[in-house]
């Protein structure tokens, strides 16, 4: 067997109206209740243009504090970063990530043929958006 794609990425996080905010107006991801739930209140699925969820974020009220190693249902440290593939114009990305405030990266990695945007979530998680790169 080969794993194909990504399915999706499950964040825990305190600060859910802050994710649905990033993940929903500031990615252009559709959000959506996760199955068995009437709304967005505990939970959202973050989906991309067909539909398919990619990030499926999950209320908590854990809030954990500094830098160290995070176990169990915690609300960050358990993801590195994770990457979304995109299509269109970075810049348009990067002009709505600016107009929100928020602090990110910019490199075009030529050997994967790649432009790539790093931003944090709310949570501090990485997030690597890649858009094709074009000459």
């Amino acid at each position: 067997m080969t794993a194909l794609q990504l399915d999706h990425v499950n964040i825990r996080t305190a600060r859910l109206a802050d994710c649905v905010h990033f993940y929903g107006s500031m990615l252009g991801l559709r959000m959506q209740p996760p199955p068995m739930a009437e709304d967005t209140s505990k939970g959202a699925y973050a989906c991309n243009a067909a539909g398919h969820p990619i990030v499926h974020l999950v209320g908590t009220d854990v809030v954990v504090e500094g830098d160290g190693a995070v176990r169990g249902a915690a609300q960050r440290g358990m993801i590195d970063h994770f990457a979304l593939r995109f299509s269109g114009d970075p810049d348009d990305y990067a002009a709505r990530l600016s107009a929100a405030g928020a602090a990110f990266d910019r490199m075009d990695v030529r050997q994967i043929g790649m432009h790539l945007i790093f931003v944090r979530d709310p949570n501090g998680v990485m997030v690597e958006l890649g858009f094709p790169l074009i000459d």
